[in-house]
């Protein structure tokens, strides 16, 4: 196979043969491994740790890997970029099912800001929520890798929850998508009883949705939430000795309501937004794109 790259059915079709896997597995096992050194394996070594005696077989399926997945050079064999992507989705098992696993709900330790009900996680398919049994508010709904859960306890996993999420929503709120890198696009909608998700009651007044220009990759939220990531939030916390970055965004009744968002306007959308802390509010003024146009401190209001 040449250097110019596989169509999608080619790409695809590399992947029915076990050999082609292991030789994946392997060679992304010495990347990561501490005593690899540089991440090249000899023809030997390879071939020793596919495990695959025949000669021919082996050059056949290696063969067909080079170019896109896998290259070649002085040093043996190493993953290209496309084959580490691909090595990562095995060992966090993105391509294969997670039916074995199943979390039933726990407890997250916070309250429903709509009624007061406890707020509790589980794992949904692959999707992992945290959300309210009583009233169907819905505070976060993130696909998870299995791999990422196992062997946690509640604690350890809302923890991996929250990294997740605030990963994913900082590059989106930033403008660009955390799975193909392209371009996202801001969408606001007035709020009329219902939301994107079926399994979200929460009143909004207005949402946004943030949807990759080029693949799937889509999510919803408060307009307020964008102010997580935002690093006048950011500063106003550590100002008061709080590292916002560790608060997971269910327990900020102002990131995942619309309790301290006033509409000042639709056409274009401008929004302001309260965020109260210890005797101070920050206030933050949207627009319609999401931008922060202005910021100021203020006493909290008695």
């Amino acid at each position: 196979m040449s250097d110019e790259g596989f169509d999608h059915e080619t790409a695809f079709s590399l992947l029915a043969d076990e050999t082609r896997v292991r030789i994946v597995e392997e060679l992304g096992h010495a990347t990561v491994s501490p005593d690899a050194g540089i991440p090249h394996l000899t023809y030997a070594d390879l071939k020793s740790r596919v495990d695959v005696r025949d000669s021919g077989r082996f050059n056949y399926h290696l063969t067909k890997l080079l170019g896109n997945y896998v290259a070649k050079g002085d040093a043996g064999y190493r993953l290209r970029w496309p084959g580490m992507v691909l090595y990562r989705a095995l060992v966090a098992g993105l391509l294969t099912s997670d039916a074995d696993l199943s979390i039933d709900r726990f407890p997250t330790g916070t309250d429903c800001h709509r009624c007061g009900d406890p707020v509790e996680a589980h794992l949904y398919e692959t999707l992992f929520r945290v959300r309210c049994w009583s009233c169907d508010a819905n505070y976060a709904d993130i696909y998870v890798p299995a791999q990422g859960l196992v062997d946690e306890t509640p604690k350890e996993r809302l923890r991996t929850v929250h990294r997740r999420s605030r990963t994913v929503l900082d590059a989106m709120t930033a403008g660009q998508c955390p799975w193909c890198a392209n371009a996202v696009a801001v969408e606001v909608h007035a709020g009329d009883g219902s939301l994107p998700s079926l399994h979200d009651t929460r009143d909004l007044d207005a949402y946004a949705i943030l949807r990759c220009t080029n693949c799937t990759g889509f999510h919803y939220l408060p307009v307020s939430q964008v102010l997580l990531y935002h690093p006048a939030t950011i500063a106003f916390y550590h100002d008061h000795g709080v590292d916002l970055s560790a608060i997971p965004k269910w327990e900020l009744r102002w990131a995942v309501t619309d309790a301290t968002t006033e509409v000042r306007g639709t056409d274009p959308w401008r929004f302001t937004v309260r965020v109260p802390l210890d005797d101070d509010v920050l206030v933050a003024e949207i627009d319609d794109d999401l931008d922060v146009t202005a910021t100021r401190v203020e006493e909290k209001r008695r």
